[in-house]
């Protein structure tokens, strides 16, 4: 019996749910709505699952679970909301500007929306016959929660609802507006909600900083049997970076920047167990596309530094078949001849390393071991919904 088969699990009850969806079905030609709804259900599909474990489709919505494990701090599920309505919202946009059919729901693409509720709590997981579905309470109140008045009352239109069990879990320490809702059987039920088409809006606007192959002074690759949104939490949750990075940090420690966020403006100290730290100062953050950040070191009395100042550029490119291939780019700070020259003198391990038929087991081997929590044996057949 695995985590997620039998039993009352803890975790995460996601629900990702299209707005203007009735609307759109009943007021516009039904095969032209239903297909343009069935690709959006399909990107929604398969930006959460994995790392997330699909239950079913319930009308317009795509209703997830995960066990605690699976993300050990709620910001890390706002973060996975937060990419999925970047995804959906770019589709819609291409959608829009591409068409040349004038029918009325081609016309009307640009009505849809998303919005997400989610609640962390316990439930039962049955499976029979292939399929799965959830019972308990707090399997309940999540679906309650898409009734609510979030929009009347001044809120955001592209929100995320993310009640406090889910949005404090673990080390989540997130500064988002708060609303309060009142159910039946529940009483009071307060939460975070993220404005999701302006964290969009302000991704597509930042600066992009973003180590390219010539710019790079060291590059690798490797291909993980994972989507980037799984093989993201391996550099960026505390615990489970260790479990890959252990033959060269000992420890590192997140801060975040000033709206509580690991995010572009936050940093990470990583410990290496000689005596030398490094500092990671976080200069672009795009989820679950890549993040670059300035490497620095922490210099301890009479230890030289094991490594040079550099920016480094961190992708994880989702391949056709869902796999990840992670690349590392890596630019020196120091251009000088003797800036170049202990680079390459300091990192010389590290490009033997990166040579090696094993480099990536590093990553590959915990992910693997991690399969069945993310659902990663569950992942349908590509096209599938």
């Amino acid at each position: 019996m695995s985590e997620v088969d039998g039993g009352v699990v803890e975790g995460y009850l996601l629900l990702a749910d299209i707005s203007g969806y009735t609307e759109f079905m009943t007021g516009t030609e039904l095969e032209h709505s239903h297909a343009i709804v069935t690709e959006l259900m399909k990107l929604i599909r398969s930006s959460l699952t994995p790392p997330m474990h699909f239950v079913k489709l319930e009308g317009d919505a795509v209703f997830c679970f995960a066990p605690r494990e699976a993300f050990p701090s709620g910001e890390l599920l706002v973060e996975l909301a937060e990419s999925c309505y970047y995804d959906f919202s770019n589709r819609l946009q291409n959608m829009v500007r591409s068409t040349t059919c004038p029918c009325d729901a081609c016309s009307e693409i640009g009505s849809l929306d998303l919005k997400f509720v989610a609640h962390f709590g316990s439930f039962i997981v049955d499976r029979d016959g292939g399929g799965v579905d959830l019972a308990g309470p707090d399997v309940i109140l999540v679906h309650r929660l898409l009734k609510n008045s979030i929009i009347e009352t001044g809120g955001p239109e592209s929100y995320g609802f993310f009640t406090e069990p889910c949005a404090m879990c673990g080390t989540s320490q997130l500064q988002l507006p708060t609303h309060t809702e009142r159910y039946d059987s529940f009483g009071e039920v307060t939460g975070a909600v993220q404005d999701l088409a302006r964290v969009a809006a302000l991704r597509r606007e930042a600066d992009r900083v973003r180590i390219t192959d010539d710019e790079a002074d060291f590059v690798s690759s490797y291909i993980v049997d994972a989507p980037p949104a799984v093989c993201w939490q391996y550099y960026v949750d505390p615990g489970k970076r260790l479990r890959h990075t252990a033959a060269v940090e000992t420890g590192v420690e997140f801060r975040p920047n000033g709206d509580g966020r690991i995010a572009t403006g936050a940093t990470s100290h990583c410990a290496h167990g000689d005596g030398v730290d490094g500092l990671r100062e976080y200069l672009d953050w795009r989820p679950f596309e890549y993040f670059t950040c300035r490497l620095t070191p922490v210099e301890a009395d009479g230890i030289e530094p094991g490594f040079v100042a550099a920016t480094e550029t961190y992708e994880f490119n989702l391949l056709d078949d869902g796999r990840t291939e992670h690349r590392w780019l890596i630019r020196c700070a120091d251009r000088s001849p003797e800036g170049m020259e202990a680079f390459r003198t300091k990192n010389a391990v590290l490009i033997d390393f990166a040579a090696q038929p094993r480099w990536g087991d590093q990553m590959r081997l915990p992910i693997a071991q991690d399969a069945e929590m993310y659902g990663l044996n569950e992942r349908p057949i590509a096209g599938a919904l």
